[in-house]
């Protein structure tokens, strides 16, 4: 019954489309966009923090618009509802553009597609393959899934990261009486002292906490993207957290797309996008083109190098026994427990060294204060001579 209301749904944007051999409608947004404006906007949207803030929207989208087709509702009306009720004006705004769009006979994909930064590429091409096959309402379920997991993993690594912000703490609000002893001779009060001490800190942590939250825009305006990103992944500290993210990720859009019946092909592609990973999707090519000679998907995956031998001697097994969702449904949880664990020996890692150098500033300041002590009491002592 639900499938029936989908495809009614269908049938009323389709009526509006234009006739066979009759010319679409070009959009409104067609004209080529500024190169640079359109990477520092691809940037915004593809920030860790605004993903962070965006996915959340993201599903609520996805959920209210299967609900909308489930009931039958004609897309141009559901984009029209959700349009009128959205949770900022990036999203009205891009809502509205394919409202706009499906009204003039495109395609929910074809008009999904071309906001792809806005509603996530992987699940905009899902959602077109879907649309062509009749599967919506059953894909679209599956996507609010995988947009709910990967947002628990996103939660999981933000709350392991949390504890280390005392160190920070320590650093803008201690960090100055360590300073005050060796400006004492000077004759500022220690009031004084403190409260420079204070800003000063908290001026330097401003400032670089602008630079680490502005340098993935940056990156994203000048277009190194990839040689960024293929730098992080030949770091030994980071690569390890970085590949088992990816291959994660990776891994439940694969098996997202099998399960949506979406050809290999294509479910390939889909996965290495889901990963937002420039150094595996210049892979992609190799990997599409050892399927498309007539090897197996694992010897595929191989090309991508995501995978250790023991996980893609896993996907062997299911491919040959024909068990690959439950396989690939098993790795992706296997793998998300795995990032998790990389992601916390990192923060573990990065906070055992700033504790070092903090320990440092603290034993120097402890030592200024000291000598500035001692050198007041001299020339208080030679004062009273």
């Amino acid at each position: 019954m639900a499938d029936q209301r989908v495809r009614t749904a269908l049938r009323q944007t389709d009526e509006r489309a234009p006739r066979d051999g009759a010319p679409r409608p070009t959009p409104a947004n067609s004209t080529a966009p500024n190169a640079v404006g359109d990477r520092l906007s691809r940037a915004w949207l593809t920030h860790p923090l605004v993903q962070f803030a965006h996915q959340r929207r993201l599903i609520v989208f996805y959920q209210q618009l299967h609900t909308l087709l489930r009931a039958g509702v004609a897309l141009p009306t559901a984009f029209s509802q959700l349009t009128e009720y959205a949770p900022d004006a990036t999203m009205a705004k891009g809502l509205a553009a394919v409202s706009r769009e499906v009204r003039n006979g495109q395609t929910l994909g074809a008009a999904l597609q071309q906001h792809g930064a806005l509603f996530d590429d992987a699940n905009v091409e899902l959602l077109a393959f879907a649309e062509e096959a009749g599967k919506l309402d059953p894909v679209l379920k599956s996507i609010v899934g995988h947009l709910v997991q990967v947002q628990q993993q996103r939660w999981q690594a933000a709350l392991g990261a949390i504890y280390p912000l005392y160190l920070l703490g320590a650093f803008i609000f201690v960090g100055p009486l360590l300073g005050v002893g060796a400006e004492m001779a000077s004759g500022s009060s220690i009031g004084g002292l403190y409260v420079s001490g204070l800003i000063q800190n908290v001026l330097w942590t401003g400032l670089i906490g602008a630079a680490v939250l502005g340098f993935p825009l940056l990156v994203g305006a000048l277009d190194l993207v990839g040689p960024w990103d293929r730098f992080t992944r030949s770091l030994p500290l980071v690569s390890v957290p970085l590949r088992s993210l990816s291959a994660s990720r990776f891994v439940m859009a694969l098996g997202l797309a099998n399960g949506a019946g979406l050809e290999t092909v294509k479910g390939l592609r889909l996965a290495a996008r889901a990963t937002a990973s420039p150094t595996i999707l210049a892979t992609l090519p190799a990997a599409e083109a050892t399927l498309r000679s007539g090897s197996h998907l694992t010897e595929a995956v191989a090309v991508l190098g995501l995978l250790d031998k023991a996980e893609l001697g896993l996907l062997s097994v299911a491919e040959t026994t024909g068990t690959i969702d439950e396989a690939l449904e098993r790795l992706g949880r296997e793998l998300q427990e795995r990032s998790l664990r990389a992601t916390r020996v990192l923060v573990v890692v990065v906070t055992a060294l700033v504790t070092m150098v903090l320990l440092a500033k603290i034993v120097l300041g402890m030592l200024g204060s000291l000598m500035g002590v001692k050198h007041y009491y001299q020339q208080l002592d030679d004062l009273s001579k």
